[in-house]
């Protein structure tokens, strides 16, 4: 195996993620909709522009999932008075009970799994760690 960094961080975050994934299809959930459900769960009502700055997708990207999660009956999107050109997206009584009964135990498990093994001082030196590259990496980004 390649130890470099980058193979490293790559690798580790498509293993984690394709199993949040494996384990959310499970339960009906398409790519993408999970971490919106679990991120809605802490910021209900945000406008759907947040959603793609928060997970770096293309406006489209966000509004295909969205549409799709729609029609499930995951979520509804609202305008706000006074502010006619953003949609606020809402979890509806559904989604509420998907992201709480289901993604965040799914996330809860496959991050235990990840850190398997290692100590909470190291814990909190790794989250501190990718905290510092994340901010490296969007310095001076649009995004």
């Amino acid at each position: 195996m390649d130890h470099s960094f980058h193979h490293c961080l790559l690798l580790a975050q498509t293993v984690f993620q394709k199993q949040v994934v494996l384990e959310a299809a499970e339960h009906g959930l398409l790519p993408g909709q999970s971490k919106i459900l679990d991120y809605l769960l802490s910021h209900d009502g945000c406008e759907q522009k947040s959603l793609g700055e928060a997970f770096h997708l293309e406006a489209a990207t966000v509004t295909g999932i969205l549409r799709r999660m729609d029609e499930a009956g995951l979520i509804k999107k609202h305008v706000k008075e006074g502010n006619r050109k953003s949609q606020y997206v809402f979890l509806t009584e559904k989604g509420r009970k998907m992201a709480a009964e289901t993604v965040r135990p799914i996330m809860e498990s496959c991050e235990e799994q990840a850190l398997e093994g290692i100590t909470e001082e190291e814990k909190a030196i790794l989250l501190k760690g990718l905290q510092k590259i994340y901010e490296n990496m969007t310095k001076g980004s649009k995004r």
